[in-house]
């Protein structure tokens, strides 16, 4: 290759490089900017005063940070890239701001939106509402503030944005102050050894008792032969064809698997608010049946473990890998186990137990956590035993072995 042209294209995309350094020496008309700019085109350098610079070019289509702007009659927007050199407007396309994620909560009040034009926001006729939580990736600092990208060049500032009345602190379950919303597909087939809901629904289609929710060897024989008979392939797993020719609807198919609980908390919620949402989710429960594997809504029964996680879910904790969906799965039935074990879950003595802390229980016959329950003091639990969900005595000849208590909020 030619050494010229090497001297030409200088380097190339070294995405926010050691290029971009602040300037030794500043012209006092470059006003301070945050962003990146992602060329066009083979862009042309410019110096202080808008005339081009001899050998020196960016490569197309990489991105540079900047640091500054300029405006300079006849030449037009100028943004620094390093020392001394910068790159025009019309040969890039700018993202003002510097690359950050997170999620921000408007205030009490609401947020007063931006646009970002010209080196200045300016107000713009739409307001976020009041306590409502939203995602940024780029921020900014400026007049004294701090700015918060949520939409394309829609801005919030640090004057408008609340910080949460409760949080958790580090190794403990994080508080969602947003919805929390289902992580894994939704509409799994029914095969060998899931449980759950629509586990339930198959077995009562065919007459066959719910004292053990899971699909067996019996369901799948029964599954089979009316498969066969009503010209389907004879697989003798439910899937989603095969669940409507059954009559059921296909929404539920998705909608049984995928219900978490709404978000009963926000910004504002203090420690015992998110007890009580937790509490206020599980009593929906009261009196459905007590069906192992479910973890579904309230116009359903539940499990010990599925109540909790909707529970969970309500006061803005997602005890992921613990989930309403992994649940049903063959080898989750057992979700207390996991909750118990969990290093977000902190053990604390008996006698210090508080409402709303989780009541682990222990197998008389082979010491294994087989149980949890939600303390709701007085020595109650709220809990799904069969063949209900109740209010019980926190111990009784069912549950005598309280194996731990369980804190889920500081």
């Amino acid at each position: 290759m030619n050494k010229k042209i090497l001297t030409t294209i200088v380097i190339s995309a070294s995405l926010l490089s050691a290029i971009n350094l602040a300037p030794k020496a500043q012209a006092a008309n470059v006003n301070p900017a945050n962003g990146v700019v992602t060329t066009v085109k083979l862009a042309q350098l410019y110096n202080d005063n808008g005339q081009a610079i001899a050998g020196r070019q960016l490569m197309a289509n990489t991105p540079w940070l900047i640091n500054g702007t300029i405006d300079i009659p006849d030449v037009g927007t100028l943004y620094r890239v390093s020392d001394h050199e910068f790159v025009k407007s019309e040969d890039v396309n700018l993202q003002h701001g510097v690359p950050q994620k997170g999620v921000v909560w408007a205030g009490k009040n609401g947020a007063v939106t931006y646009h970002y034009q010209h080196g200045t926001y300016e107000a713009i006729n739409s307001n976020l509402a009041a306590n409502s939580a939203w995602q940024y990736n780029y921020t900014d600092n400026a007049n004294g503030k701090t700015w918060y990208q949520v939409a394309t060049n829609t801005w919030i500032n640090s004057d408008d944005v609340a910080t949460p009345k409760y949080t958790n602190p580090a190794g403990w379950y994080p508080i969602h102050n947003s919805q929390i919303t289902q992580q894994q597909k939704p509409g799994y087939d029914l095969y060998n050894g899931v449980e759950g809901i629509k586990v339930y629904k198959v077995r009562q289609f065919f007459g066959l008792s719910n004292a053990h929710t899971i699909y067996d060897g019996n369901v799948i024989s029964r599954v089979r032969n009316w498969q066969a008979s009503h010209g389907l392939k004879a697989t003798g797993i439910v899937d989603y064809n095969t669940w409507t020719h059954m009559g059921f609807s296909g929404k539920d198919w998705y909608d049984l698997d995928s219900y978490v609980a709404p978000l009963r908390t926000n910004i504002n919620s203090s420690r015992s608010d998110h007890i009580e949402a937790m509490i206020a989710q599980a009593k929906e429960y009261l009196g459905k049946p007590w069906i192992s594997g479910a973890a579904s809504s309230p116009a359903y029964g539940v499990d010990c473990s599925g109540l909790v996680t909707q529970a969970l879910y309500a006061s803005g904790i997602d005890p992921q890998p613990t989930s309403n969906i992994q649940h049903a799965q063959p080898g989750n039935e057992w979700n207390c186990q996991l909750l118990y074990s969990s290093p977000y879950v902190h053990s604390v003595a008996y006698s210090q137990r508080l409402r709303g802390d989780l009541i682990f229980y222990q197998s008389p016959y082979d010491g294994s956590i087989w149980h949890v329950g939600i303390y709701l003091g007085n020595n109650q639990v709220l809990d799904s035993w069969p063949d209900s969900v109740a209010v019980r005595p926190i111990t009784n000849w069912q549950r005598n072995i309280v194996a731990k208590v369980g804190r889920v909020f500081y």
